[in-house]
């Protein structure tokens, strides 16, 4: 008998929903099986884009799902041009079925739609690779930014002891107290520019966010849409948003959430913000209580991501440090839909945590 041939087809929610989720029983407990399934609803209910299908690709063997991998739809504002854009993410193999060749199988099928995939920052090693072996570019690492705000656990965590150990909470201890100083004063420095927080994104301010996105060479479109579904009603995490004013206009916003309860880490991430390109002052008056509050809410540290040299440069004076991790960064089927040289220049990008799927499978 000939072997079944497995090949890659569209998802069909309705129809392989319940494959999909005995297909994540294969590799997560129920408790997180439960909350990527509320997200997966969440997508095919009500993410902005949803109509431009397929949102998934599966490789199906019978009845059983052996490979998945989505497509989030987005928009990229590129030269000052709206640009329909999808992120490859999620790509998931059964433990049955790999060494077979299933990943590159999907990730190669998703070239030959012919999109402009740019993305995939939080992908592990092996997916990394797996992307390169299927015909996408290497681009310049991703360097997450992070700052101390609980020194004794940061230092548990990384197994600080000794002589080497105290000498490096002390210093901790110098650039946190810095750091709460200047957060303390972040908005009054900022001369004229408030921060207020917003329970839901206006989509009355939409236009205020293209015209500080035109400051940029590629960016993620963001609107009330995007951002209300993105995070203010994600199923599972809490996110808290922002928006600064200066002599009265929308200046910019930022999203943040503090730590799931059951992150070992305690770790506090700004997971997107927009403000004019190198208004620093604003970007400063928007971190300035998200700073406190996450020390006071005893976060062990506040992560952000920019590809902006003049926002590295700020976060720095704050006393943020580049944290070792590497963050993948790869594109495909994007010549002749950027300029070269922008695709290998970060600063060319407004990139956040939030780009890619960010953490949008993260689980409280």
């Amino acid at each position: 008998m000939a072997a079944t041939v497995l090949t890659v087809i569209p998802y069909d929610h309705e129809k392989h929903g319940a494959a999909q989720v005995r297909f994540l029983g294969e590799a997560f407990d129920a408790e997180k099986v439960a909350a990527r399934k509320r997200v997966l609803d969440y997508m095919f209910a009500a993410m902005p884009g949803r109509d431009r299908t397929p949102l998934r690709h599966v490789i199906m063997d019978g009845d059983r799902v052996a490979a998945s991998m989505g497509h989030l739809p987005v928009d990229f504002l590129i030269k000052g041009e709206a640009k329909a854009v999808r992120f490859t993410h999620d790509l998931l193999v059964d433990p049955r079925y790999r060494g077979k060749g299933l990943a590159k199988r999907i990730v190669e099928n998703s070239l030959r739609h012919g999109d402009f995939l740019p993305g995939g920052m939080w992908m592990n090693e092996a997916c990394y690779k797996i992307h390169l072996a299927s015909g996408f570019t290497d681009m310049p690492s991703l360097v997450t930014q992070t700052l101390v705000l609980d020194t004794e656990a940061f230092a548990e965590r990384k197994e600080m002891s000794g002589l080497k150990g105290a000498v490096a909470r002390a210093t901790l201890d110098v650039v946190r107290a810095r750091a709460l100083r200047s957060a303390a004063a972040g908005c009054e420095a900022a001369r004229g520019v408030r921060a207020k927080p917003v329970d839901r994104f206006d989509p009355a301010m939409d236009g205020a966010w293209l015209e500080l996105l035109k400051g940029y060479g590629l960016a993620r479109i963001r609107d009330a849409a995007w951002l209300n579904w993105k995070y203010i009603d994600h199923p599972n995490l809490d996110y808290r948003g922002l928006v600064a004013e200066k002599n009265g206009n929308i200046a910019g916003y930022l999203i943040w959430r503090k730590a799931p309860a059951s992150d070992p880490e305690k770790r506090a991430v700004v997971v997107d913000f927009l403000v004019e390109h190198g208004d620093a002052r604003t970007l400063k008056c928007l971190l300035a209580p998200v700073i406190v509050e996450a020390a006071e809410a005893k976060m062990a540290v506040l992560s952000i991501l920019t590809t902006q040299p003049w926002a590295i440069k700020l976060l720095r004076t704050i006393g943020f440090f580049p944290r070792g991790a590497r963050h993948w960064w790869v594109m495909g089927g994007w010549r002749g839909v950027i300029p070269d040289g922008w695709a290998s220049d970060p600063g060319a990008w407004h990139v956040c945590m939030g780009d890619s799927d960010g953490d949008i499978w993260t689980y409280p």
